[in-house]
């Protein structure tokens, strides 16, 4: 690993540990509401929230953690992909984080498309992370927001995102935030109360395929999205 990738990495494991702090926190706030002994009602809800919490913390760390074993494989073996199949389980894996936030989680296929040449392992984990990190910041007290995962044809190739009406995104703030990571504690401003880990984290993913998130419009809606190249083997049916 070249000192760079090191320092990357590294930036990026502080980020991840800031980011772990707030579900730690939460789950700690619904323990200690556990001892008041609640009603039926309110157990259920505490044991579903320290198990979703503790859920999506344990999946962003496993995100990071692919990552780092990535970083240690000397080639990337790829295989095609379908996105739509990946963007269905990438939903399934997120609904009940979103529901218990309030989000709707919506699908956008944009067509009909082949397979890109990626790692479905890789590109779930990705979508995952952006995921966890949308729903937490659209989510807002006694309002329904809709969590957009698509998936379009662009010139640059196959598109996958995730976006909302909610974002508070730019381009500008992503750029600035790369810089800031692991330095700042809210280096994407009010789009993320944390430290953006799972943007980042994802971020991370995308590069072993030789692209990363961008800002990017769908519709009405603003996110973070990468392009991936459709599988040459598709030329050949």
């Amino acid at each position: 690993m070249s000192d760079n990738s090191a320092q990357s990495q590294g930036l990026l494991f502080t980020t991840l540990a800031e980011q772990v702090k707030l579900p730690f926190i939460t789950v700690k706030h619904a323990a200690e509401l556990l001892r008041a002994h609640p009603n039926k009602d309110e157990l259920e809800r505490l044991l579903q929230t320290i198990a979703l919490t503790s859920s999506s913390a344990l999946k962003l760390i496993d995100s990071y953690l692919l990552s780092v074993r990535l970083q240690t494989e000397s080639r990337l073996d790829l295989e095609p992909v379908s996105l739509s199949s990946v963007l269905y389980d990438t939903a399934e894996s997120l609904e009940s984080y979103a529901k218990a936030h309030d989000c709707e989680i919506e699908l956008r296929l944009m067509g009909k498309f082949g397979p890109v040449m990626a790692r479905r392992d890789v590109v779930q984990s990705a979508l995952e992370s952006l995921g966890y990190s949308f729903i937490d910041a659209a989510s807002k007290p006694d309002t329904k927001t809709k969590i957009t995962l698509a998936v379009r044809r662009t010139k640059h190739g196959m598109s996958t995102g995730i976006y909302s009406d909610v974002s508070k995104l730019n381009s500008g703030l992503l750029k600035q935030a790369r810089v800031l990571k692991g330095v700042a504690r809210q280096p994407l401003g009010d789009f993320s109360a944390g430290s953006g880990a799972g943007v980042f984290v994802a971020d991370a993913l995308f590069d072993f395929f030789d692209t990363s998130v961008r800002v990017a419009r769908f519709e009405n809606l603003f996110g973070l999205a990468a392009h991936l190249q459709p599988s040459l083997q598709l030329n050949l049916v």
